[in-house]
């Protein structure tokens, strides 16, 4: 019997960018040029440096590659490791919204460094971030459980495994090897929220480690190392061993319409770097505040009608998302993030700042954000809704509604707020002359004989 490993291992390896539709391609333009701007905006984070000290120092002597900005070479898993941790901590990487999987960054952070190394054109890089993505995704829909409620991180646990059929079609691993590859990934499968109560800094890791742990398996399978074939649907296969209340588990999803109906198209950019839960609060906050002359000492409460499920991720116990720990903590509190929206009136890569989150405006509003069930949102949870309202003393209130937030499939994003967003994080950081360059080369992807020509300029070009 065929193995579902095998069957995504076939597309995968088969896969050309004349499988796909024009959208799809674009899309995987799109979602690679807003990484990379996330990336380069975080190379100046202490988290991201730290984490690059610390690979050198566990892991010395690597050489043959280097992270996106880094001018140090090392070994392939460190260079995907460091990538993986600047796509990741700021919450500015972009959503697989039905599986709340953050596909495109680690995909990204993986192959990039190899094919780099490897000496790939910018064609084979795109058709590696194309396969890996649409199989991350559709990972994401056979449980009918959210890893988040069995305490573990879905881009973490799953992006290991689009990670590998990624590194497993750059490096060229025959059908066997990939399966190896697979099932060797099943064991380095790993990620959990314990972070969440706390806000320290261990979740902004995960993404790095899955790339390189991606990395890691491609390379023990290119060597020879062989792996469980059943990873997926066996009886000690990946998800009866991590979801092991046994439900039905709806493993159709990962093959049935395989490259004819692309679940990738389904991801969206996030316009503010928090956690996507509270993107339509942000926006309906921000809206509320351009439209009206809010007297914040006037404000009685602020209303939020969120879907019951994310209660327990970003607005419970309230006590601790009123007065987040870190800047990461106030990444997953509705309660700090409107209170910043409100006060603040904008939201880009220098939010959650420590001064906003010790901002005792801020502070003072968040005390009056509460949460309420939205079954609207309940009813539909493909969608990204959000009812912000502000309740005055004198008893008026104002109200936002946001159905469907920019960048869902629901509400497309134009390439325009890809193209602002890359310019607003990579300023201040590279010129804009290789902001421009960077972006020509992204867009015109299919068409770059020598990838590492373009993007080894950043190796030198931190400010």
């Amino acid at each position: 019997m065929t193995t579902l490993s095998t069957k995504l291992a076939e597309w995968a390896l088969a896969f050309s960018l004349e499988d796909a539709p024009a959208e799809v391609i674009e899309n995987a333009k799109l979602r690679i040029l807003d990484i990379i701007g996330v990336m380069i905006a975080t190379y100046s984070h202490p988290t991201v440096a730290a984490a690059e000290r610390a690979h050198a120092d566990a892991d010395a002597g690597g050489t043959g590659a280097y992270a996106l900005m880094s001018p140090a070479q090392t070994s392939l898993a460190g260079a995907a490791f460091v990538n993986g941790v600047a796509s990741a901590v700021l919450e500015f990487d972009d959503t697989h919204i039905a599986s709340n999987i953050h596909p495109t960054g680690v995909i990204v952070s993986a192959s990039l460094p190899l094919a780099q190394a490897l000496g790939l054109s910018g064609r084979q890089w795109l058709e590696a971030v194309i396969i890996g993505s649409e199989i991350l995704c559709r990972l994401g829909l056979v449980s009918p459980i959210r890893m988040h409620e069995l305490g573990l991180h879905p881009t973490s646990v799953y992006g290991v495994f689009g990670a590998t059929y990624s590194a497993a079609r750059l490096r060229g691993l025959s059908l066997r090897q990939t399966v190896d590859a697979v099932g060797t990934a099943a064991s380095l499968s790993a990620g959990s929220i314990a972070s969440f109560e706390e806000g320290t800094s261990t979740k902004t890791l995960h993404v790095g480690f899955a790339a390189a742990a991606a990395i890691r398996s491609m390379a023990l399978a290119a060597h020879g190392i062989s792996g469980p074939g059943k990873v997926f649907e066996g009886k000690f296969g990946w998800f009866r061993s991590y979801v092991q209340s046994q439900p039905e588990f709806r493993f159709a999803q990962l093959t049935d319409r395989l490259g004819t109906h692309w679940e990738s198209l389904a991801i969206a950019t996030k316009l503010y770097p928090c956690a996507y839960t509270l993107m339509p609060f942000i926006a309906a906050a921000l809206n509320l505040r351009a439209d009206h002359a809010i007297d914040l000492d006037q404000i009685a409460e602020v209303r939020c009608e969120i879907m019951p499920r994310s209660f327990h991720t970003v607005c419970e116990p309230v006590e601790e998302k009123r007065r987040p720990l870190t800047s990461w903590h106030g990444r997953i509190s509705l309660q700090h993030t409107v209170a910043e929206a409100l006060v603040l009136g904008r939201f880009d890569k220098n939010a959650y700042a420590e001064s906003s989150l010790r901002d005792p405006r801020i502070n003072a509003l968040a005390d009056k954000v509460v949460h309420v069930a939205d079954p609207i949102a309940a009813a539909d949870t493909l969608r990204s809704r959000g009812v912000v309202s502000v309740i005055f003393q004198d008893g008026r209130t104002i109200s936002h509604t946001i159905e469907d937030m920019l960048g869902t499939a629901r509400n497309p994003a134009p390439a325009s707020v890809y193209l602002e967003k890359f310019r607003a994080n990579v300023d201040g950081v590279i010129s804009a002359s290789l902001a421009n360059t960077l972006i020509e080369a992204i867009m015109g992807l299919d068409q770059v004989s020598d990838l590492d020509k373009f993007f080894s300029p950043l190796r030198t070009a931190r400010h």
